[in-house]
């Protein structure tokens, strides 16, 4: 018998993630596919970051804890550093919750659909049960599904990304706290994007005790560095703490995100640019006739296509504008998800989508 055959069960139902080759899509492409940020640093901000990695021994592990960084970002927060446990990704955070709460008989983990479609996969891939719930027609939360579900299921860890991706909506909080007093299991808010709403749960965490907060760096301009941080009760957050791998952290991203975080005023300034490129690119697409462009909390747009949404993406990326398809997903049939852009950018995705739909230019 092979190590093959001794896989987990549902690794064989999940695909490796695998994105496009951007150098073979040809030069100047916009890539308004992964919600990334938009902006650059500055080359204020650049030399700031070349400060920092000046100083950084790199001949030596890096701060095993973390400590300057989960000092600064509970400045940022208004927490504790005791209450923030660091990842490579708050998509490390999640397996390390998966990892630290699984176990015999198979566990079931909660999640709205759609949602981020790495919630199935990390549960099947870690030997847990998905346990997706349905969304209300509006992509709100059907709070009565989810009460029978938590009710039948006791499932150890839920996860509610709000905003939501790829629907760009925040859930409602009251129902989400009124779901999280319900858990007695882990209930995780992914706020990803909420730095682009305005609005957050974190000082709300003493209402349910089960309540954590899932927060990423990567949609504010350090996606490279890969960088989450889970929010939770000092207790927990030190259990969750000796099972994290030591040194998942490496010090040059400790270092640049300690710098970038020492302004908060360029942060701030970076994301209200974006907020408002999302409402121009917003404009612009729903001034073609047919498209339906859903309400945004994120640096993102769902977008409804009269056309069929994969060969509507195939004709964009002709026109040098890569967008995601996620028409496949419960309720968003002919569903593009744009990222928004420079302003430039912006003009080309709406000029590409017109073109794509037969439309003519402006």
């Amino acid at each position: 018998m092979s190590a093959l055959e001794h896989l987990r069960p549902g690794i064989a139902q999940v695909s490796a993630l695998r994105l496009i080759d951007y150098a073979s899509a040809g030069p100047g492409l916009a890539r308004l596919d992964c919600n990334e940020l938009c902006l650059p640093p500055s080359e204020a901000e650049l030399a700031h970051y070349r400060e920092a990695l000046a100083s950084v021994p790199l001949h030596r592990y890096p701060d095993v804890s973390g400590a300057p960084l989960r000092e600064a970002l509970a400045r940022r927060w208004g927490v504790t550093p005791g209450e923030i446990l660091l990842g490579n990704g708050s998509i490390e955070l999640i397996a390390l919750l998966l990892v630290a709460l699984g176990g015999a008989p198979e566990p079931a983990v909660l999640f709205p659909d759609p949602s981020f479609p790495q919630y199935g996969v990390m549960a099947h891939t870690h030997g847990w049960r998905p346990l997706a719930v349905p969304l209300r027609s509006d992509f709100q939360l059907d709070e009565e599904r989810c009460v029978a579900a938590l009710a039948r299921e006791r499932p150890r860890l839920s996860l509610f990304a709000s905003p939501n991706n790829p629907t760009a909506n925040r859930f409602d909080e009251a129902a989400l706290l009124r779901l999280a007093a319900l858990s007695d299991g882990a209930f995780v808010v992914d706020e990803a994007y909420a730095d682009f709403s305005g609005a957050t749960l974190i000082a709300r965490r003493d209402e349910a005790p089960s309540l954590l907060i899932l927060r990423s760096l990567s949609k504010i301009g350090l996606a490279g560095l890969r960088l989450g941080a889970l929010i939770g009760p000092p207790e927990l957050i030190a259990a969750l703490d000796r099972v994290r791998l030591p040194w998942n952290v490496n010090a040059v991203s400790l270092a640049m995100a300690c710098a970038a975080l020492a302004d908060p005023a360029a942060l701030a300034g970076r994301i209200a640019t974006v907020v408002r490129w999302r409402r121009e690119l917003e404009a612009g697409l729903t001034s073609i006739p047919g498209v339906r462009v859903y309400p945004s909390d994120a640096n993102f747009l769902l977008v409804r296509t009269p056309n069929p949404a994969g060969p509507v993406q195939h004709q964009m990326l002709a026109h040098g504008v890569i967008v995601k398809n996620v028409s496949r997903l419960p309720l968003l049939d002919d569903c593009l998800r744009i990222s928004v852009g420079t302003p430039e950018e912006n003009q080309r995705c709406v000029a590409a989508l017109r073109a794509a739909l037969g439309e003519p230019a402006d």
